[in-house]
């Protein structure tokens, strides 16, 4: 068993999830384990934290880091479960964070892994991404379940443009139900959408076998 501190910027939620030990806004029906500390008081929630796990939507990744900074000095590791690629500067959000906090040790954990699908034990399939291969084994052995499997890989860079690009490819697929094409055309958009993701992150430095 292992403590987590959550930390909730809305106060009202705050005292809902104390009360009821469930987000019933958010994931409705999953009661909160009883090693999870609800709180609104950044400064309490990483308070001697060995990880900061960081699940900003990535369009408010900047301004958010920016607004706590002074609250996330140091150089614990940091976990983002972030996805996407920020508008305009086309950062990756390891970059955006290591920016704004200064060059430290990220994670990136990524894979398909639906929260409603996790918290209800449902088997699942996530890589654990770092330079450092050893912190990425770290957060596998203190992630990892017999239903929730977590594989490490070196290749930052791949796992977070595997992650953001993935999503176009997706939105494709779905035009293609609308419109009708069938499951054929929908699997050769999947086929050469692989590759072309592959491609694409190769010419920026990520091994292609990572989106595989």
């Amino acid at each position: 068993n292992q403590q987590v501190n959550l930390w909730i910027r809305e106060t009202d939620l705050v005292e809902e999830m104390r009360k009821s030990r469930e987000n019933s806004r958010f994931l409705p029906g999953v009661p909160l384990a009883d090693q999870i500390h609800v709180t609104s008081n950044l400064e309490e929630a990483v308070s001697d934290a060995d990880f900061f796990l960081l699940a900003v939507p990535s369009a408010y990744l900047r301004a958010t880091l920016t607004h706590y900074k002074s609250s996330l000095q140091g150089e614990t590791p940091i976990v983002s479960v972030i996805k996407g690629i920020e508008n305009g500067t086309f950062s990756r959000a390891s970059e955006i964070i290591r920016e704004i906090l200064g060059d430290r040790t990220v994670v990136a954990l990524a894979g398909p892994s639906h929260a409603e699908e996790i918290a209800r034990r449902l088997p699942a399939s996530l890589v654990a991404a770092c330079e450092n291969l050893e912190v990425a084994e770290v957060i596998q052995r203190r992630m990892g379940t017999d239903r929730f499997r977590i594989y490490t890989n070196p290749d930052l860079l791949g796992v977070e443009l595997a992650g953001a690009l993935k999503n176009v490819i997706a939105i494709g697929a779905g035009i293609c139900d609308g419109l009708g094409y069938g499951d054929n055309a929908k699997s050769a958009l999947m086929t050469r959408g692989l590759v072309e993701m592959s491609r694409f992150g190769e010419a920026f430095g990520a091994h292609p076998s990572t989106f595989a």
